[in-house]
């Protein structure tokens, strides 16, 4: 079965739940390849990083030539901190509303940091 290009995101895309603190499924850490792409980067899953604190996760991969970056999304919705990361609803949902916050930063620091490229916050001069 041929699987489209995709879908074949749609599945990395899946694959960052599981993956660092907080894991959905409990894969095994010697892995390297999801299919046909390989692991690359992953943001900080220590207890004690800003990553952390904030609620924030990422995982890129190798793919067909191309680098791939998977931001978890929403995935803690309660109003505290908790032993999965901090909440979402206090540190990433007023991205919505075009508003940075802590999660908006990590996620351009981890594009940078695995592209070597850097985004520029708000209008071009």
């Amino acid at each position: 079965m041929t699987v489209s290009n995709d879908l074949f995101l749609a599945i990395l895309a899946m694959d960052s739940y599981n993956r660092g603190y907080g894991a959905g499924i409990q894969l095994d850490a010697a892995q390297t390849m999801i299919g046909t792409a390989s692991l690359g980067i992953q943001s900080n899953s220590n207890e004690n990083s800003p990553e952390f604190a904030a609620g924030f996760f990422a995982q890129s991969y190798s793919w067909n030539g191309q680098t791939v970056i998977s931001y978890r999304g929403t995935d803690n919705y309660s109003a505290l901190a908790n032993a999965n990361g901090a909440s979402d609803i206090l540190n990433g949902w007023t991205a919505g509303a075009a508003q940075t916050n802590s999660q908006t930063g990590l996620a351009m620091a981890f594009y940078s940091a695995v592209t070597g490229n850097t985004i520029l916050e708000g209008p071009s001069a």
